[in-house]
């Protein structure tokens, strides 16, 4: 198993792409510390895969955009295994709005979540395995849409990139001292959060511009984060790795 004896803290681990990354670590032989905002799904993501994998799995309810809880969930789940291996900074939100319309409560509560805690969690996790000195690794959560602008999203699409460039900037910092920074960028997947969007409206056509015709799915996403945090990518820091079907790409294409 590819991380046999590995403690990892995942943010966003109750549903969509975090359940889906918590489920392929624990398989592969990782012990998980969970964080999530919402409570009964995140209950029943540590009960399915306490009955499914031998893993230990523990959990804590904790608001991301609340900088002080994040701090706290971090020092406890240092605490709780004893040191964490991987980090992984999956949790987001997003909102579709022009951009005149978006509040400053808006701006500011998606920039929290996607990118400050991101901050607090990989400063304060980091601080503490460059004290052990055994080195980690990190691997983000940004997105297609940090490469490259699009309407409606100048919030969200803010956050992805200023996720780009922490990863980048935190990869050359923490290379010497054993800890590598990677992110992954997904386009189109099959989660509640795109599903939601499409609700929102009709007239998205998320696959139009995608070259493979399709949207990914959470396992292929959750395959790109496990690769990056296990060994097999032990030579890669500081990249972002797009997983979107080719939807980049095609960006010429009319």
């Amino acid at each position: 198993m590819k991380l046999a004896g590995k403690k990892v803290l995942i943010t966003g681990g109750a549903q969509g792409i975090g359940q889906g990354i918590a489920e392929k670590f624990a398989k592969e032989g990782a012990d998980l510390f969970l964080l999530d905002v919402k409570s009964e799904e995140l209950k029943q993501t540590v009960e399915q895969l306490r009955a499914e994998t031998s893993s230990q799995i523990e959990s804590l309810v904790c608001d991301l955009s609340d900088l002080d809880a994040v701090q706290a969930a971090a020092d406890r789940a240092w605490e709780q295994w004893g040191g964490i291996d991987i980090l992984i900074n999956n949790a987001g939100i997003a909102f579709r709005e022009p951009f005149t319309g978006i509040s400053l409560a808006t701006w500011k509560k998606i920039m929290d979540v996607n990118v400050n805690s991101m901050f607090v969690l990989s400063q304060s996790i980091a601080s503490k395995m460059l004290e052990r000195g055994q080195g980690g690794s990190i691997v983000n959560m940004a997105s297609k849409n940090g490469l490259a602008g699009s309407s409606m999203l100048a919030h969200y699409n803010s956050s992805k990139g200023a996720v780009v460039l922490l990863t980048q900037s935190l990869a050359v910092e923490l290379a010497p001292r054993g800890i590598r920074v990677n992110a992954v960028a997904p386009g189109f997947i099959d989660t509640p959060l795109d599903r939601k969007l499409k609700q929102l409206d009709q007239s998205l056509d998320l696959t139009a511009r995608t070259p493979m015709g399709r949207t990914g799915t959470v396992e292929e996403v959750a395959n790109a984060f496990l690769f990056l945090a296990s060994d097999d990518a032990s030579y890669i820091t500081g990249t972002t790795l797009v997983v979107d079907g080719g939807h980049l790409a095609n960006a010429g294409e009319l």
